[in-house]
């Protein structure tokens, strides 16, 4: 049944989204400093890019994943200092449970570097591309429709992550105080950090 296809990209959207990285880290903390709502619109931002790379493996555009291994080092270095930046910028925060900021240009703009964060990195698409062939899914370029149901399904997968999570972390926000807060940015940024020294040592190397 080609029904079947949706619930495959449903399973992939899950598996690509679920592992902890910066992404899930910036999630976690804007749902427990401004609520559920401003996390899960940063989440959908990597969702997006998560559909995009969806795509490019359901539809067997090869020319665009081999170029992706081509420029893979300088991809890899972009992602490292754009990283970096954001662990800094965690660092220096220290929001209050009593006046935060949480307007549609915030979470527009968090959404959009949630984005950058994700299609910069190009194990994302080596790991969709791992993914597809494992699932037998490799050879789906030839048929439209099967492939239009996997890339509905990631996006539906990954976005239903993003929700779950968003939402729970919003749940723990009632017994936190600003102390606690600026715990989770300074422990983020430390992560976040250490992932872009990672991404620059791999793309400089």
């Amino acid at each position: 049944m080609a029904v079947t296809y949706l619930f495959w990209g449903i399973a992939i959207g899950l598996m690509v989204a679920i592992p902890l990285g910066p992404v899930n880290l910036i999630c976690i903390r804007r749902s427990l400093s401004y609520g559920p709502v401003n996390g899960f619109v940063v989440g959908m931002g990597a969702a997006v890019a998560d559909t995009i790379f969806g795509a490019i493996a359901a539809f067997g555009l090869t020319s665009v994943m081999q170029e992706v291994e081509r420029i893979n080092g300088w991809v890899e270095i972009m992602g490292g200092v754009i990283l970096l930046g954001v662990s800094i910028n965690l660092w220096r925060k220290h929001p209050h449970l009593e006046d935060v900021e949480d307007n549609i240009r915030d979470r527009l703009k968090a959404s959009f570097g949630a984005f950058l964060l994700t299609i910069v990195n190009p194990m994302t698409i080596l790991g969709f591309v791992a993914l597809f062939v494992a699932l037998g899914l490799g050879d789906m370029g030839g048929d439209f429709h099967n492939a239009l149901l996997v890339v509905i399904g990631v996006f539906m997968g990954s976005g239903l992550w993003w929700a779950t999570l968003c939402q729970f972390a919003g749940h723990m926000k009632k017994r936190l105080s600003d102390d606690h807060l600026v715990m989770i940015n300074r422990i983020s940024a430390l992560i976040v950090a250490a992932c872009g020294l990672w991404a620059l040592f791999k793309g400089l190397s």
